[in-house]
């Protein structure tokens, strides 16, 4: 995983120009796993695997904050022992779906999708998550109706105080808690079936280091809703996720890939 998530993490992608090595990468990484990915005209990798029901959609984009540089990931260090560091949103959830595409559902059949387009634009409704929106509407046009979908994506520690009461303009440390022992949360959900399938895997994953929260976020999972229950889950990430320097111990993306495996049975 460290070595997969360290060549990741320096591969540049932008989800406005659908350019950058990382799409790339990731495809001839899927091939060389012993999976057939295939990209649609909107820049989006696809992986399907196993057959019949239940059918599970498993989502991670590829770009990287446009507010980010190219140069910045190219000059990222390595973390040494246990502490990754660089700009992890989101390679880590790239490198999370590559290990879960990699395995294949137990059960049923489960779709990975790799998205070129969700830092576009968080604010602008009819352009942020466009590449979700494709999805959608070939996911219809197929007639897929997936039993869940899942956002992998990094997401924040412990909150300081409601979502709803947040300023964003405020420094990352008076958010959050920079220091939380919680490895993962589930979150994203806009739905009560969304937020109750999640709540029972978690129950029954049954470990205190993966925790369910309410913070809906701007991820896939918003889009995704408008065909499935959706929620996002992924491993938690120290720092401003729009700059370098961010932080995640190693720790917290093993167990992200244990709950994930766990759910895709």
């Amino acid at each position: 995983m460290q070595k997969l998530l360290a060549r990741l993490k320096k591969l540049y992608f932008n989800g406005d120009t659908r350019k950058g090595p990382r799409a790339a990468f990731i495809f001839k990484e899927l091939a060389r796993r012993g999976c057939s990915p295939a990209t649609d005209r909107h820049g989006n990798i696809w992986i399907e695997k196993g057959s019949g029901k239940p059918l599970a959609l498993f989502s991670s984009h590829m770009d990287v904050d446009p507010r980010i540089r190219r140069s910045e990931l190219e000059k990222t260090r390595n973390g040494k022992g246990h502490l990754v560091s660089g700009v992890l949103d989101n390679a880590v959830g790239c490198c999370l779906n590559i290990l879960l595409a990699q395995r294949g559902p137990k059960k049923g059949r489960a779709i990975y999708v790799f998205t070129a387009s969700e830092e576009i634009a968080a604010k602008n409704a009819s352009v942020f998550a466009r590449s979700a929106r494709a999805v959608v509407r070939e996911m219809k046009r197929r007639k897929l109706r997936p039993n869940m979908c899942v956002a992998i994506d990094v997401t924040y520690p412990r909150l300081r105080m409601a979502h709803h009461k947040m300023d964003w303009t405020l420094d990352h440390d008076e958010l959050f808690h920079m220091i939380d022992t919680t490895h993962c949360y589930l979150d994203g959900y806009f739905t009560r079936a969304s937020r109750r399938i999640g709540a029972v895997f978690v129950k029954k994953f049954g470990d205190a280091r993966v925790q369910v929260r309410n913070l809906p976020g701007h991820d896939e999972a918003a889009i995704y809703r408008k065909i499935a229950p959706s929620f996002a889950f992924g491993p938690v990430v120290f720092g401003s996720f729009d700059r370098p320097g961010q932080t995640m111990p190693i720790s917290h993306a093993r167990t992200a890939l244990r709950f994930l495996k766990f759910i895709s049975q």
